[in-house]
């Protein structure tokens, strides 16, 4: 009788230690993913530096000691302008001059200034009407500043009849155009505020922009006249008040301001109408 051998295959038996040691290994794995779900990241920082409006007004010709002791019916530098100290930011830019006036009745203006040809023989000015004469009237070349064509300036170029004891003044129109609405008067500070744009040469209807470091072509005016008054003459009561008025302020007082000129408007729109530009500025309350 043959006998069969059958070949199993011997069962090995796993020791505890080996058993804890792969143990050991899966739960590292484990241990490391984990961690890794928790602790790895990325971070992307992005650096934004906002761009700004910075506008210097100067005057480039303006000499301060002219102020210190001001002569009636004479002509004084003085031609305000602006610098678009910007690197990067296209800017519409406005000036606001404010101008003392005087409304007494009993105020005498002499002969306007004198010159052979627009104001000889005219009398003395009194103001009868009360009307808010300005102290100084501006005078403009229509062109950028030429000290010796200045110098020469022996009229008011651009002012006829009585537009020396009116509101209105002259001023370089081929770059600058009086805001709707203005001048503006205060009774209590008695004062013109006048606002200008910087507008288009071959469209004042329209805002120019004023590119970085970049000045405007023309000034707003040239010079001031200082216009010839005097003394009041005798009220009814045989009483004469003073001038100038020692508690007055008979300074010009000149603001510059400045807006970017792009997205004025939601949706990225902007605008180039002087009025609705200044009415965003917005500055005072009239």
């Amino acid at each position: 009788m043959s006998e069969k051998t059958t070949n199993t295959p011997p069962k090995y038996k796993r020791s505890p230690a080996l058993n804890a040691s792969i143990i050991l290994v899966f739960l590292s794995i484990v241990l490391l993913i984990t961690l890794a779900m928790f602790v790895s990241f990325d971070e992307v920082t992005n650096r934004f530096e906002a761009g700004k409006v910075d506008i210097v007004l100067t005057e480039p010709h303006w000499d301060p000691k002219n102020g210190e002791e001001t002569v009636p019916n004479t002509f004084i530098d003085k031609d305000p302008t602006i610098f678009n100290k910007e690197d990067t930011v296209n800017t519409y830019v406005f000036l606001e001059v404010i101008v003392p006036y005087d409304d007494d009745p009993n105020l005498i203006i002499e002969k306007a200034y004198q010159d052979d040809k627009i104001y000889a023989g005219k009398p003395a000015y009194t103001n009868t009407e009360g009307k808010k004469i300005p102290l100084y009237k501006f005078v403009a070349t229509g062109e950028a500043y030429v000290k010796d064509n200045l110098d020469n300036v022996n009229n008011l170029t651009g002012y006829t009849g009585d537009d020396l004891y009116k509101e209105t003044q002259n001023i370089n129109t081929a770059s600058w155009k009086l805001i709707d609405d203005y001048p503006q008067s205060n009774a209590t500070n008695k004062t013109w505020t006048y606002v200008y744009a910087y507008v288009q040469a071959n469209n004042n209807e329209k805002l120019e922009q004023l590119p970085p470091k970049t000045t405007v072509q023309i000034p707003l005016f040239n010079k001031i006249y200082v216009q010839n008054f005097r003394e009041r003459k005798a009220d009814s009561t045989n009483h004469v008040t003073a001038f100038p008025d020692p508690a007055r302020d008979y300074s010009i007082h000149i603001n510059a301001y400045g807006i970017q000129a792009n997205f004025l408007k939601p949706d990225n729109q902007t605008t180039d109408i002087p009025g609705e530009v200044w009415a965003m500025l917005n500055p005072t309350t009239p």
